[in-house]
């Protein structure tokens, strides 16, 4: 009947009937042959029916050509990508699709065959859509680590060492170990192979991967960890087995390891000598020079320990060991000491330790040297007699400019300070020595003359300098007094240049040039002394110096020195300027109520031209406020309205109950400093309402924070009261939105639109927009109130505002309208609320009767209140 049913339709011209009727008899030859007869649209899906037919009887080139007329080319594909014919699905998609289709039915046939263990096939159609990294991953989860690593070598070169050693890691933290080290060997990381087996103490592994990839360094590493880990005989033995001995011992020494390098010694004693000296030289560095200089001599060093002892200049005990342990270098020690007093020029002390040493010819060439031919012709004559006659020679030639040093060369070159000095002895010294001489001739002025002539071109010594000047400035004291404030004066300005001002003042000091000492002393910087010489000598002095003090320490930004100093104003402006209000408030508050709400009131300034509001609310808050100045009274008005003002965000209620926390603290103290200060009683009572508004609007997000949606709803209205004190769309919105989640709708609505009312005003800029009252005559709600300059929503929010009210208008349950009893009796609840604290607060209880938790229902405005302040 069905076949004779397709005849009929054709004659009768349903030919989408005649279709069904074929594909329903499953005569597919004769459906093909009608559809043909059809509007492409009304054919599509019939060719797309017999693709799939097609498909399933195996004969796929048809079913291709069906999917492709039924407009369904990604079906094509699909089929080919199941049958695994990867060239043709390549082909039918390149010529059918575009290449984010083909992306995308790509992976999603890839992340089939993935799921079902294809991983090959998966892996070929990744990379047909250049997704190398989906296929190493997906090698990565099946672990089959060898297919990850190959397609990383083909297609991420530069991160084959990373994903090797990623690979160790992961295999050593599950314990496969062997794998591992193969990984690390890969990438050319075996001491992190080594590693891995010394940590699990399998040290043979260690041992094989360091003979095989890590080196010479490395095996010695490995055996003296491997002996340590066995500690004692049995580590010997081991390194004895490698024939590592003599390594371990060197790499214990040069690892500091040294109670094991001796351990490993006593069975090498030719290594013993080594590691005691290598001791000693540990010691040595560390300080520790009595069990270094042991160790130098259980190393059969002792010329090593002197020479540690001389280059301290500990002549003691370099002298004990010389003579204990190396009797050959007491001369030695000797002349070292003999050095070193000559730099200090201890002249006497070394000539005694030259001849002690023996070596007087030592102690005469550093006599010449120095410019000390007097002394050098006496020590010739004592002890050097057959050298007489050569020295004397020598000083003649050195008086006429003739002396060449023994080197041949400049003085420069025989060590002294003065180039191109002929005599071969520094210029300061050949100077001070012709002075010297002047002095003792008892020819005084030209001694001053000769001792001033010596300066900083001579000698870079300051020691020496400002030895040679002192002479000159005694002389004149104690011989030529006439000349004593031009040499003072002189020497002191010499010193100030090598920055001896302290030497420079004293000098004036000492011939009471106050002022100049005083000059001298700020120069240098050094204010105690200044200051100290001004208040016992020059009291007239005091203020200039005590201001010079103060502006060097401004000019370094000392703001601790300058407290210190018992400039604590100035101190304090200090730290304000520089932004450290913690100690510019806590050095304000040593010096007084007043000094501290001054800078109170500067720091609250500054974070509210920041814009950070809570923290200026928080500075009033904690130190207190000053209203004896009309600006000071606009500027916590500001403050609370910004506060009240504050826009919605993610933030939590607590977060919101901090705002109102500090801003309350704020209103607190500026409701006192108001009434000490006599303000205007409106004035006053508007920051009273101030006050109660931050206490309400912190109640209602205590209870919204509860849950207590009916006593936010309550609150929330209460505070329409004092719309004109905050921002107008807020109050309304804010009070909206409560009552839709106290699911108080008829009020939630007019709140609402009264809120829609007030933000097209602000969007026309109309700030004197006539709105409809009506919904609130005899309220206690305000019709007069300032239009805010700026929308508190987003216009997104706001149009979902929009649409809600647009529903609640349709609703034939919403009233709208307010229920005129239950907004009276909400705010005779905030007025039994308020006159209640009131109450408490003159008894001396501050409103703290009830827990810090609801003690009431859910709608209790008082205890709502009353939970508000106990935890703010």
């Amino acid at each position: 009947q069905t076949d004779a049913a397709v005849n009929h339709f054709v004659e009768a011209g349903a030919y989408v009937k005649a279709v069904d009727a074929a594909i329903l008899s499953r005569q597919w030859r004769k459906a093909t042959e009608i559809v043909q007869r059809l509007d492409p649209a009304q054919a599509r899906p019939y060719y797309v029916r017999m693709g799939r037919h097609y498909e399933q009887t195996g004969a796929l080139d048809e079913a291709e050509a069906y999917f492709v007329r039924g407009g369904l080319p990604q079906d094509a594909v699909d089929m080919y990508l199941r049958a695994a014919k990867w060239d043709r699905a390549r082909d039918v998609a390149q010529r059918h699709m575009t290449h984010t289709e083909m992306a995308d039915l790509y992976m999603k046939t890839a992340l089939s065959l993935e799921t079902g263990g294809k991983l090959k096939d998966a892996e070929r159609l990744y990379l047909m859509v250049q997704e190398p990294d989906l296929a190493i991953n997906m090698y990565k989860k099946a672990r089959r680590y060898d297919d990850m690593i190959r397609l990383v070598g083909q297609h991420r070169k530069e991160l084959l060492t990373e994903t090797y050693l990623h690979l160790a890691q992961q295999l050593e933290t599950e314990g496969l170990f062997k794998q591992a080290e193969s990984h690390y060997v890969n990438a050319s990381d075996a001491q992190h192979a080594i590693r891995m087996y010394r940590e699990n103490d399998m040290w043979d592994d260690a041992m094989r991967v360091a003979k095989d990839h890590g080196g010479e360094a490395a095996v010695k590493r490995v055996a003296y960890d491997w002996a340590v880990a066995l500690g004692g005989e049995a580590g010997a033995k081991l390194l004895t087995k490698f024939g590592l001995i003599d390594q371990a011992i060197d790499y214990a020494t040069e690892s500091g390891a040294f109670d094991h390098a001796f351990h490993l010694a006593r069975a090498r004693k030719a290594k013993l000598p080594d590691v005691y000296l290598k001791y000693a030289m540990f010691l040595e560095d560390e300080g520790r020079f009595k069990e270094a200089e042991e160790a130098f001599v259980a190393a059969d060093k002792p010329k090593e320990a002197i020479d540690m002892y001389v280059h301290q200049q500990d002549w003691v005990s370099a002298m004990r060991v010389a003579e204990n342990a190396d009797p050959g270098s007491v001369a030695e020690v000797l002349c070292a000491q003999a050095r070193a007093a000559i730099e200090r020029k201890d002249w006497v002390r070394a000539e005694a330790l030259f001849i002690r040493a023996k070596k007087p010819e030592l102690a005469v060439k550093a006599f010449k040297e120095a410019g000390r031919w007097q002394d050098a012709i006496k020590l010739t004559r004592e002890f050097l007699p057959h050298s007489l006659q050569e020295i004397n020679a020598e000083y003649v030639r050195f008086q006429n400019g003739e002396y060449v040093p023994e080197g041949g060369g400049p003085a420069a070159a025989s060590g002294g300070r003065g180039a191109g000095n002929a005599g071969g002895v520094s210029e300061a010294d050949a100077i001070v020595s012709a002075a010297r001489q002047l002095e003792e001739g008892r020819d005084f002025s030209r001694a001053i003359d000769s001792y001033l002539r010596v300066t900083g071109a001579h000698s870079a010594d300051h020691d020496a300098l400002e030895a040679a000047w002192e002479n000159a400035v005694k002389i004149a004291m104690n011989h030529v007094p006439e000349r004593t404030s031009e040499v003072v004066a002189t020497v002191a300005s010499r010193l100030a240049e090598i920055k001896r001002h302290a030497q420079a003042a004293e000098l004036y000091e000492g011939i009471d040039a106050y002022p100049q000492a005083l000059e001298v002393y700020m120069q240098g910087g050094l204010w105690d002394s200044a200051r100290q010489l001004a208040r016992a000598q020059a009291p007239q002095l005091a203020d200039m110096v005590e201001q010079r003090f103060v502006a060097h320490l401004q000019g370094n930004q000392d703001a601790d020195t300058l407290v210190f100093a018992g400039k604590a104003a100035e101190g304090i402006d200090m730290y304000a300027q520089r932004g450290d209000w913690k100690k510019c408030l806590e050095v304000a508050q040593s010096q007084g109520p007043a000094m501290l709400l001054k800078y109170a009131t500067l720091h609250g300034s500054v974070l509210m031209n920041q814009g950070d509001f809570v923290g200026a609310a928080r500075v009033f808050g904690t130190h207190g406020t000053d209203a004896s100045k009309p600006q000071h009274v606009q500027l916590y008005r500001r403050l609370y309205q910004q506060i009240f003002a504050q826009p919605p965000d993610s933030s939590a209620q607590a977060d919101a109950r901090a705002e109102l926390k500090e801003v309350r603290a704020m209103l607190v103290k500026a409701v006192a400093a108001l009434k000490a200060a006599g303000e205007a009683p409106a004035t006053v009572e508007e920051f009273e309402r101030a006050m109660w508004v931050a206490t309400v609007l912190a109640a209602k997000a205590v209870a919204a924070q509860k849950g207590h949606k009916a006593s936010a709803a309550k609150l929330a209205v209460a505070a329409l009261r004092y719309v004109s004190l905050m921002p107008a769309d807020k109050a309304f919105y804010e009070a909206g939105m409560a009552c839709k989640n106290a699911g108080k709708l008829n009020t939630a609505f007019v709140l609402l639109n009264r809120y829609l009312d007030i933000a097209e005003a602000i969007e026309d800029g109309d700030a004197h927009s006539g709105l409809d009252n009506s919904d609130f005559v005899n309220t206690e709600i305000p019709f007069e109130f300032s239009i805010p300059e700026k929308s508190y929503l987003a216009d997104d929010e706001r149009e979902r505002v929009r649409d809600f009210v647009l529903e609640l208008s349709m609703n034939e349950s919403v009233e709208q309208s307010l229920d005129q009893h239950e907004i009276d009796a909400i705010f005779k609840d905030e007025d039994t609320a308020k006159h209640a604290l009131l109450a408490d607060a003159v008894n001396g209880d501050r409103g703290r009767r009830a827990a810090p938790s609801y003690a009431g229902a859910d709608g209790d405005v008082d205890a709502a209140i009353r939970a508000a302040i106990a935890q703010i």
